[in-house]
């Protein structure tokens, strides 16, 4: 159980897991932090922005931070290769640990060339302020008009500019511009200079740049509802660590799901289907419904679908039950019925019952007393025979028989035809006992007694044990040897660590510990 539970635990944590791999961590180690460079809060390694720009975004974004509301880190890079802009985002961001340690008030404004991609990477104290929909508003209406005319200089500029003015007026929505700009001449046509911000009470404008003749020519914006492709992210560490537990409850719970029956548990498909079909709706709904409470959506998604598995996994198999014991015996069919259904009674009782299963599982019960105690017809006469009582049944048994009753590994009830005094044994064994057959005897009365370790394991040889059983009916003595693995030795290794430090000649900076759980968006342009 514990090996197939650790398989399925990194199988579904190398579908979840945001850990970068080897080409990522090239990636991240070719982006300089800011705080290493005189620029404070632009890394710019691939000289997309000019100088102006990163001195005005260093001086904005600066008096930001020192004002407490956000620290924002921007970042412009040519490429990142294959990766994934998302994944680089977070982890550069967990990285250098932006925003302050408290608050969590850091954000990093991403942007990767090649792939066309903005990317928003907000820290947990700044998900209320920045949602998702804002950090996309931000990028379809100031940052992703300019980028397609490929002027990054006013992307980054007016994208800053709006999460600043939607941070420090904590709005619903970021400012709007006022006025259009008006198309220059062919040639005078130059990228569309700064815009003012409206009176709230003034008709909402169209906030994008006017059309410019010529190669330069600004595309209109893709409307939210023309985008196609993902635009949230698979999850946070919240949201991986809530479905790692709902994983291995639903792996143990899938164990005991006994609708069909397979050889060996990784065979199982419907435990595929409750641990990997789940991961891939959550993953689904953060990238193509993303929202600010992605994470406790993802525990009710997952508290609903456990339900729905259960209760679809006790029609499936009451079905096939009544369908298949059909031509069986009272006996047989009992056996049957309580060898599916036992395993989960306590879980389904205390947590599934309600609606379905609670009266599924009465009428269940009900089913179990009549296969069982119904009158039977002898088989010789075909009177009615009578069920005996404790007492007066251990006459019918052998001695082996009521050592089994005894140590309560099983029960049995004894039928008495008083016509022609044809009795009937049936047994029913008590699934949780541990009580084995005896290999002398051959009744289930050998019990375990003590386990002894005879040589404790090393790092060069193997260890070894015996588990001693002795039978309750005939007292035969057996001993099982078990092995205890090797212990695996480590190579010892040592590394140094120096410590460094930076310190920026312009400014001061307070990102010192800030984390990011995942939230915010991402745009294409």
């Amino acid at each position: 159980m514990i090996k197939s539970a650790v398989f399925y635990l990194c199988l579904t944590l190398l579908v979840l897991s945001c850990k970068p791999s080897k080409t990522s961590k090239l990636v991240l180690d070719t982006i300089p932090d800011p705080k290493t460079l005189g620029e404070s809060y632009v890394s710019n390694p691939d000289n997309l922005l000019s100088d102006a720009t990163v001195s005005t975004l260093n001086r904005d974004l600066s008096a930001l931070d020192q004002e407490g509301t956000a620290h924002i880190d921007v970042v412009f890079v040519k490429s990142i290769g294959d990766n994934v802009p998302k994944d680089i985002a977070h982890e550069l961001f967990r990285k250098w640990k932006i925003g302050d340690q408290k608050s969590n008030n850091g954000l990093l404004i991403f942007m990767v060339k090649d792939q066309k991609r903005i990317e928003f990477e907000t820290g947990y104290g700044l998900e209320g302020s920045l949602p998702d929909m804002i950090c996309r508003r931000i990028q379809e209406d100031y940052m992703i008009p300019y980028a397609r005319n490929n002027d990054f200089d006013n992307a980054v500029l007016k994208g800053v500019d709006a999460t600043i003015s939607h941070l420090k007026g904590n709005a619903s929505s970021p400012a709007e511009p006022e006025v259009q700009v008006v198309s220059p001449l062919p040639d005078q046509a130059t990228a569309p200079g700064p815009v003012p911000v409206m009176d709230p009470g003034a008709m909402r404008p169209d906030p994008r740049p006017a059309t410019i003749s010529g190669e330069n020519q600004v595309q209109p914006p893709v409307s939210s509802t023309e985008k196609t492709g993902p635009s949230g992210n698979p999850g946070g560490l919240l949201s991986i660590l809530i479905f790692v537990f709902y994983m291995i409850f639903a792996i143990i719970l899938g164990r005991k799901m006994t609708a069909y029956k397979f050889k060996r548990a990784w065979l199982n498909p419907f435990i595929y289907l409750m641990v990997l079909g789940p991961a891939a709706l959550i993953i689904y709904l953060n990238l193509y419904y993303p929202t600010s409470f992605y994470d406790l959506r993802a525990f009710f998604v997952l508290c609903f679908l456990l339900w729905f598995f259960v209760n679809a996994h006790f029609l499936i198999l009451g079905a096939i039950l009544k369908a298949s014991l059909k031509e069986k015996s009272r006996h047989e069919q009992y056996l049957a019925w309580r060898e599916r259904h036992e395993p989960m009674e306590k879980i389904v009782l205390k947590l599934f019952s309600f609606p379905f299963l609670k009266a599924y599982w009465e009428t269940y019960t009900e089913r179990l007393k009549r296969l069982r105690y119904d009158p039977m017809d002898c088989d010789h006469c075909k009177s009615t025979m009578t069920l005996l009582d404790d007492k007066k049944e251990d006459a019918y048994l052998s001695k082996g028989q009521l050592t089994e009753e005894q140590i309560d590994a099983i029960d049995y009830d004894v039928w008495l035809c008083t016509f022609c005094n044809a009795t009937l044994v049936l047994d029913y064994k008590n699934l949780q006992s541990t009580a084995k057959p005896c290999s002398q005897c051959h009744f289930q009365t050998m019990e375990f007694k003590k386990r002894k370790i005879m040589k404790r394991a090393s790092s060069s040889d193997d260890g070894y044990g015996y588990e001693y059983y002795v039978c309750a009916n005939c007292l035969f003595e057996e001993s099982i040897k078990f092995i205890i693995p090797q212990i695996s030795s480590s190579s010892d290794s040592s590394s140094s660590f120096s410590d460094s430090s930076s310190s920026s000649s312009d400014s001061s900076s307070s990102s010192s510990g800030g984390d990011s759980g995942g939230g915010g968006a991402g745009s294409n342009w």
